[in-house]
């Protein structure tokens, strides 16, 4: 009866083995979203001082004038004029934003 428990101890050293290495993918996981979580908040908190202002935004690799309407912790509404009397509107997600200048 005893030696049936030793031919367990192997699968028990492999379960826990797997688990914590999920244990610790999570936990990395956990702090690159509480990383990005705590960005987006620090940008929305500078984007309160830009509000209104023209500034250029720059998004994909390609800036473009505009003035920024209104904002919350994810996304941004901005907007420009294309010609004397159009306006283009565009919302763009915080964390695709990689420069603003005034």
């Amino acid at each position: 009866m005893g030696a049936i428990w030793i031919l367990f101890i192997p699968f028990l050293v492999i379960i826990y083995a797997s688990s914590e290495k999920k244990i610790k993918k999570l936990n990395k996981r956990i702090k690159r979203l509480e990383k990005q979580v705590k960005g987006n908040q620090e940008m929305s908190r500078l984007l309160e001082e830009l509000k209104g202002q023209t500034v250029k935004v720059t998004v994909n690799g390609f800036g473009t004038t505009w003035e920024i309407v209104d904002f919350d912790e994810d996304w941004v509404k901005l907007t420009r004029v294309i010609h004397k009397q159009q306006r283009e509107t565009k919302l763009v997600r915080i964390e695709d934003i990689q420069g603003i200048q005034l």
